[in-house]
């Protein structure tokens, strides 16, 4: 396979702003997401209730996996070989185009067949098979297109960009949510899981034209041109394993509790999930800067000691973000989501332990892939696997929501062990620079701080 390098990817787009900028634009957007999101869950929850909120939740799910396990991890790829200056952005959009609805048309021919043998109680809530495939189905094709486009934008390192399309994004989405309760609420009614699928849907499909809009500037060379495919391919195969088996130790236990607990124990559990993960937002942030800027690096070194750095701020920042959550989610929880999820609050306490201490994994595989090692990330993925399968079959059926919270718990702190011995192995770093804070990281913190009350005022 050939190697290129293509100017005119980038010749169009606006210079690269600095990793500091990115981080600190991403951090910001992401704060913005968050209040989106918190606001979009208490108005579904309190619409829905924990019954039809998890029939929702469900189908979401199954076309996350869906899309997941088909998708062959293209996305991470399309990063990687974009970073590189190795693509024609024109032909290499069109090439995955064209892959999205093949994986959407096989997607919605599983999700069929499984309807027709009677398989797919674990996957569809019941008596929506026939509306559901036809909304899974959208939702694969939704979520394939805008991972591929974002993807693109992601490797042009044009960051900011990106951030602000998703707050677009939700905030439309949570329009047509609090327009279609406030309808309901008139008639004197519930909204109902189809509806909200079917807003989720169209979001996820205006996402994708919305990140297309921003990309045109970037669309050159021709689409009969050599495109870097073949290079994201061979870069995404070994990343698809992994990302696969990481996103079923995210989402396998939904399924789990679909099985042994019921619907309601889905909405309950994902609640629970949903708030936990927003620990994430650091370390997410993070994450999505670090991939691009170690793949376009060429100082090894000083990537290694950024992203240290970056694990050790994570994971701090994540657990000051996890003892606010533990002062407060008893209370505030029900209060906000309404008594009826109540019983996600230890599900929540649970969790959190492990999610905090995932967010260095989440910036360490990152720095892998960004070297081209995606197979590393793998390999930590089993480890965390076993434990999530292993310990889901032994608790859930005895402690429903609270079992999978102490599953998911036990292998994010067993997937981060593994991933932190590998980055030792890799770099030659000690354990703790990806743990404890420095005087360097303090002023830093401070620093940002400051900036980030300029940043906004300047974009």
């Amino acid at each position: 396979m050939g190697r290129m390098r293509v100017v005119s990817t980038t010749s169009t787009a606006h210079p690269a702003p600095s990793l500091l900028h990115s981080g600190i634009h991403s951090f910001a957007t992401s704060v913005l997401s968050v209040v989106l999101g918190m606001v979009s869950s208490v108005v579904i929850a309190r619409s829905l209730g924990p019954a039809a909120k998890g029939g929702a939740d469900l189908i979401v799910a199954t076309a996350g996996l869906l899309a997941m396990v088909l998708g062959l991890s293209l996305q991470s790829g399309v990063v990687y070989v974009v970073a590189r200056g190795r693509a024609i952005i024109s032909g290499l959009l069109l090439r995955l185009a064209l892959v999205a609805l093949m994986q959407t048309m096989l997607a919605a021919g599983l999700l069929v067949a499984l309807v027709r043998i009677d398989l797919s109680s674990a996957l569809l809530p019941p008596a929506s098979e026939q509306w559901a495939v036809a909304a899974v189905a959208l939702f694969v094709l939704g979520n394939l297109l805008a991972g591929h486009v974002r993807g693109i934008l992601l490797g042009l390192q044009h960051i900011p960009r990106v951030n602000m399309i998703g707050l677009y994004g939700q905030a439309l989405v949570l329009a047509m949510i609090l327009i279609a309760a406030v309808l309901a609420l008139v008639r004197g009614q519930r909204m109902t899981t189809s509806e909200l699928v079917w807003i989720q849907v169209g979001g996820a499909l205006a996402l994708v034209l919305l990140l297309l809009r921003a990309l045109r500037p970037s669309l050159t060379g021709s689409i009969q041109q050599e495109s870097g495919f073949r290079e994201v391919l061979a870069y995404s195969l070994p990343s698809y394993l992994a990302n696969v088996v990481q996103f079923l130790n995210y989402r396998l236990d939904i399924f789990f509790v679909s099985f042994f607990v019921g619907i309601a124990g889905v909405g309950l559990y994902t609640l629970a999930v949903g708030i936990a993960q927003l620990l994430w937002l650091v370390s997410g942030a993070a994450s999505q800067v670090l991939l691009p800027n170690v793949a376009a690096s060429t100082d090894r070194g000083a990537a290694q000691q950024r992203t240290a750095r970056i694990s050790r701020l994570s994971l701090w920042l994540s657990m000051v973000l996890a003892i606010g959550v533990l002062l407060v989610g008893d209370a505030l929880l029900p209060l906000v989501f309404g008594a009826a999820f109540r019983e996600s609050v230890q599900a929540l306490l649970w969790l959190l332990p492990g999610v905090v201490v995932f967010s260095v994994a989440n910036v360490i595989g990152s720095y892998l892939a960004g070297i081209g090692k995606p197979h590393l990330n793998l390999a930590v993925a089993l480890v965390g696997l076993v434990a999530t399968i292993a310990l889901d079959f032994a608790l859930i059926p005895w402690w429903g929501i609270v079992g999978a919270a102490v599953a998911s718990s036990v292998s994010y702190l067993v997937t981060t062990a593994a991933i932190v011995a590998l980055f030792v192995r890799e770099t030659r770093l000690p354990a703790v620079s990806t743990l404890l804070l420095t005087g360097d990281d303090l002023t830093l913190i401070v620093a940002t701080m400051r900036r980030m009350v300029r940043v906004p005022r300047a974009t």
